[in-house]
């Protein structure tokens, strides 16, 4: 993109001011779960291998019930992670009731026997007790 005003930096500063925040580049992606948010928590659930990821995400909370989450809700963050020896998790990130939520996600989890993980100080924490740095897996934004 290029505008007449010197560029795309400035077409993008102009971009972000219509919209009113920041336009991320891709050069500049954050992991979700490395920086905190407050109000947000972001889980990775690790891939079942049979279904594509739009299923999985929608049947992890799915059955859970009763529901512990009041309000709020819990959307998909475009990153996958996949640490050594696999397998390969997906990030969501819920918010408002988020106590709920993890409850609900948790529950879930352990019905259709996926791994949870989360990122803390640089690493990247599985449910099983593994750990590894994160800079040890590798990490695809989609």
């Amino acid at each position: 993109m290029r505008d007449q005003g010197g560029g795309v930096g400035s077409e993008l500063d102009r971009l972000e001011r219509i919209y009113g925040g920041k336009i991320e580049r891709d050069d500049a992606r954050v992991i979700p779960g490395v920086d905190h948010v407050d109000g947000v928590e972001i889980v990775y659930f690790s891939d079942d291998g049979k279904s594509n990821f739009r299923k999985q995400f929608r049947s992890l909370t799915s059955s859970v019930d009763p529901r512990a989450a009041t309000r709020g809700g819990m959307n998909e963050r475009g990153c996958r992670i996949t640490p050594p020896n696999g397998p390969l998790f997906h990030a969501v990130g819920y918010h408002g009731d988020v106590e709920g939520w993890r409850k609900d996600v948790q529950a879930g989890a352990k019905a259709r026997g996926l791994l949870l993980a989360r990122i803390e100080d640089g690493d990247f924490i599985v449910s099983d007790g593994r750990r590894f740095a994160l800079s040890e897996c590798q990490v695809e934004f989609c």
